[in-house]
């Protein structure tokens, strides 16, 4: 009888540490999966406020005459005017009805919020870079013109003027 009651000691022993292990193991998986998905959500949530604060920044640039800039390359450029807030420019495409619309890196993902000197460069070809505007416009230290982003802004305008010797409607 002695045996008997080992045995069935030995037995509850034994399934009750495997029901143990078995809670035991559940759990700690249970409590891995709410760790790893509060991992990803800090992850997601603290990827979406990283870098600093954006604007969508378009526009349109026209000769003083309204007509639009004509040449093999025409862009607008933002320079940072001040590095400690803003350190990468943004730069655009003028397209043919004179729209532009900024970015950083790549289209659409904005301009740093911050000072910038606008400059533009309108040449003849990619080949061929003589300037088709008068050369205040080129640079940022003798452009008039200045902007602070600070939010989004779609109606920016700038008024240039043609290389001496240029006419405005065709560039030649």
């Amino acid at each position: 009888m002695k045996a008997s009651i080992g045995a069935k000691s030995r037995y509850y022993a034994v399934s009750g540490i495997r029901k143990a292990s078995r809670t035991h193991a559940s759990g700690r998986r249970a409590a891995h999966w709410i760790v790893s998905l509060g991992l990803v959500w800090m992850t997601v949530l603290s990827g979406c406020q990283r870098g600093p604060a954006v604007a969508q920044v378009s526009g349109k640039v026209l000769y003083k005459d309204g007509s639009v800039p004509q040449g093999g390359v025409r862009v607008v450029r933002f320079e940072p005017i001040t590095a400690e807030e803003v350190r990468k420019g943004a730069s655009g495409t003028i397209e043919p009805d004179g729209s532009f619309e900024m970015y950083t890196r790549k289209p659409g993902d904005g301009v740093y919020l911050g000072e910038y000197a606008v400059t533009f460069a309108v040449w003849k070809g990619p080949r061929d870079p003589t300037s088709l505007i008068d050369e205040k416009y080129t640079m940022s230290t003798t452009t008039p013109y200045k902007v602070k982003i600070d939010g989004n802004k779609t109606d920016l305008e700038f008024e240039i003027e043609p290389a001496r010797g240029m006419t405005a409607k065709r560039g030649t």
